[in-house]
């Protein structure tokens, strides 16, 4: 989740631009349609979105990806070593597949878009089996491919904003709820992360947490 335009893959791809960082978006209105590769690339821009609006997109494309038959095929594999309704098993599953099989990657650089046009980096979302597919992504992509995983094993995800103190939203994660039927508390997968393991987190000033 970084300042500068934004884009979002998944066999179709959202495309953002716009300036500002996370919560900074406006209601964005599409702009054009590219097809590449097996993919649909929508282009947005606007100017003020708030965090919402901004999470709505990744929300879209977890649903997006919890209904895309592959993935449900790779996150009963990613679990298969568990025992039945073992969620503590299967969250731990997700977190150490994630963390081997997705490189943490920031989003694209700064770039002149178009001899004209304005020179903004590019905010990208992609969905769960391209994150995989491409093996990599930054923390709106971990976030959408843990979701994914999780709620295809029965595991209700959530997804947590962070900001440091005094600052700006500016990272995001997914956490899992556990006991598996009945969550009383909640696990962070934070696999952007150099180090650490399910359970860990940066510390914060301020978070919020939404329904994935």
């Amino acid at each position: 989740m970084t300042a500068g335009a934004a884009l979002a893959i998944t066999g179709l791809v959202l495309y953002i631009r716009g300036r500002g960082g996370l919560g900074t978006f406006g209601k964005a209105k599409a702009m054009s349609h590219t097809k590449a590769g097996g993919m649909k690339l929508t282009h947005y821009r606007d100017g003020v979105m708030p965090i919402n609006q901004r999470v709505g997109i990744i929300q879209d494309l977890v649903w997006k990806s919890i209904q895309d038959p592959r993935m449900r095929k790779i996150a009963l594999k990613v679990t298969k070593n568990c025992p039945a309704r073992d969620g503590e098993c299967e969250t731990r599953a997700v977190f150490n597949f994630v963390k081997k099989n997705v490189r943490y990657t920031g989003d694209v650089g700064s770039v002149k878009m178009g001899r004209n046009g304005p020179v903004e980096g590019v905010d990208l979302f992609q969905s769960a089996f391209r994150t995989l597919e491409f093996g990599g992504g930054d923390c709106d992509d971990h976030t959408i491919l843990n979701s994914t995983l999780l709620a295809l094993n029965g595991i209700n995800p959530r997804m947590r904003v962070t900001a440091p103190k005094g600052g700006a939203w500016q990272h995001i994660y997914a956490v899992a709820g556990l006991p598996k039927n009945n969550p009383s508390g909640w696990v962070a997968l934070d696999t952007t992360l150099p180090r650490g393991q399910a359970g860990t987190e940066v510390p914060y000033g301020k978070k919020r947490d939404f329904v994935a």
